[in-house]
């Protein structure tokens, strides 16, 4: 049976997601969320979080029985029957199973479209001393933020945005106070975010270096700088990099970070006809 996932629910503490609190970080944050759907077995075997119009995180325990898992990702699927997904991320076997059951049902298609590698740092290895200094982003800093971020958006996801659309996005971080920029030479060169603190964890995201100030060690200097307050906060700190982007996933191995069990982002798309 499902039932709604609320905030600190007590399958969040689980041991069986635990293991997997990292991988699964946002469905977490996600939980916490009013306007988001917010769903679990009541076992606590799968877990499900989407905000409106955004991808769907999925988790299923690995060490239940496999007729069990896809039980309760069956019926998942005709749960959200009538919910216009995009897509859904999760561990590449549960997300294909409930990728093939909701796209049956919808008579629609899906397809892979990225491979995330998670990654946790325990230490910081190697601590980068790019030219010039961090300082927090300000109000004056949105349209700067907004044009980085429509940056991040055709580097990460190939999704080629104007600057303009990233304003809100942009306005938030701000507001929330954890959005930093790496100066050199009066310049904004590189950014990056402190996007959730969970109690045991810490999530960075919106890494981003100016194509123009690339290989200079922005990029890896300001994600070390949020990587040690992290840590000095007691925190776990995390982060999600493109699987096919390799100089992402050599500057945070070169940095401390560890990689973990890789994650899918699948997509839902209209193909067949009624």
């Amino acid at each position: 049976m499902l039932v709604s996932l609320r905030a600190r629910d007590e399958a969040l503490e689980r041991p069986a997601f635990l293991r997997d609190e990292a991988r699964f970080h946002l469905i977490g944050q996600l939980s916490g969320i009013p306007d988001a759907l917010r769903i679990k077995s009541s076992d606590g075997m799968l877990l499900y979080a989407q905000t409106p119009g955004r991808n769907g995180w999925l988790w299923v325990d690995p060490f239940a029985a496999e007729d069990a898992r896809r039980s309760r990702i069956c019926e998942l699927a005709e749960r959200l029957d009538d919910v216009d997904l995009p897509g859904v991320i999760g561990d590449p076997a549960a997300a294909r199973a409930f990728a093939d059951a909701y796209a049956a049902r919808r008579r629609m298609a899906w397809t892979e479209r990225l491979m995330l590698v998670p990654y946790e740092c325990r230490e910081l290895r190697c601590a980068p001393a790019a030219e010039g200094g961090i300082r927090r982003a300000g109000s004056a800093d949105r349209y700067t933020a907004a044009r980085f971020l429509a940056g991040f958006s055709r580097d990460a996801y190939g999704e080629h945005v104007a600057a303009f659309t990233q304003l809100p996005a942009a306005d938030r971080m701000i507001e929330g106070g954890e959005l930093f920029f790496w100066t050199a030479g009066g310049e904004c060169v590189a950014m990056a975010n402190i996007a959730y603190r969970s109690a045991r964890h810490g999530r960075i995201n919106a890494v981003y270096t100016r194509p123009d100030a690339r290989r200079r060690g922005y990029g890896s200097t300001i994600t070390a700088e949020l990587t040690l307050r992290l840590l000095d906060e007691g925190l776990t700190p995390l982060l999600y990099a493109d699987a096919a982007n390799p100089g992402s996933n050599r500057m945070y191995r070169r940095i401390g970070y560890e990689p973990l069990r890789p994650i899918v982002e699948i997509g839902f798309h209209r193909e067949w006809s009624a």
